[in-house]
Parts: structure tokens; sequence; C-alpha cells
């Protein structure tokens, strides 16, 4: 797989990602919140909208960084990528572990995809003798 193929393929699932939140945010807080109260609630909301909108961004960022033409550059890139995901592997791993004493619980499924399928295409990309 190309370079520029694997950021496509992250960018998309980040975008992706950002889109479920917003969606989440829309039509089923309330379901899945029960009984907080609408400060909990929208304090929730904001906190997921700066989630929702970076993971947006971030996409774009690197569909947008598919262009660049220099591999270097590229693999740097990739590289920063890589680190981005091992940050919030980390933080999944820690609220996934501790769920119940520290934290409710860790991220649902569709962020799991993300953690584990981002970090193997860029690591891929970055250890691939002939991009």
């Amino acid at each position: 797989m190309k370079l520029k193929n694997i950021l496509k393929t992250t960018g998309s699932l980040h975008i992706l990602l950002g889109l479920l939140i917003i969606f989440l945010l829309i039509f089923s807080v309330e379901t899945i919140a029960g009984n907080a109260s609408s400060e909990t609630l929208l304090f929730v909301r904001g906190t997921a909208n700066v989630v929702a909108a970076s993971n947006l961004g971030i996409g774009f960022l690197l569909i947008i960084c598919s262009s660049i033409k220099d591999k270097k550059s590229l693999k740097k890139v990739l590289s920063g990528e890589l680190a981005l995901m091992a940050c919030l592997l980390a933080v999944a791993l820690f609220n996934t572990f501790n769920a119940g004493r520290i934290v409710d619980g860790g991220p649902p499924p569709p962020f799991w995809v993300i953690l584990i399928v981002n970090p193997i295409l860029c690591t891929y990309g970055l250890v691939k003798r002939k991009n």
C-alpha cells in the first residue's frame, strides 16, 4: 500500500469517528447517560463536540497531507499520526483497565477499530522498504 493511500485511509477513519460522535451527540446521549442531570449532559456534549471536531480536523489534515510528494515528509506525517495514536491508545487502555474504579469505562468498539487499525497502517507505511 502506498503512503498516500495509508494517509487517506487513516484520515477517513478519523472523519468516520468524528461523524459517529456527532451522530451519538445528536440522537442518543440521553439513552446512554440515563438519569444524568442537564448540567452533566451539557458538559459531556461540550467535551464530545471538541473531540468530534478534532477528529474531523485530523482526518481532513491527513487527507490533505496525502498530496505531499516528498516521501520523507509523508513519513514524518505518518510518524506524527503514530505518536497521536500511541497517546490515544494509552488513555483507552488505562480507562479500560480501570473501569469501575477510576473511570466509568473504556471507549466503545468504534474507537477500538481506529485505535488498532491506524497504528498498524502507520507502522506498515514506516517500515515498508519500497514506497
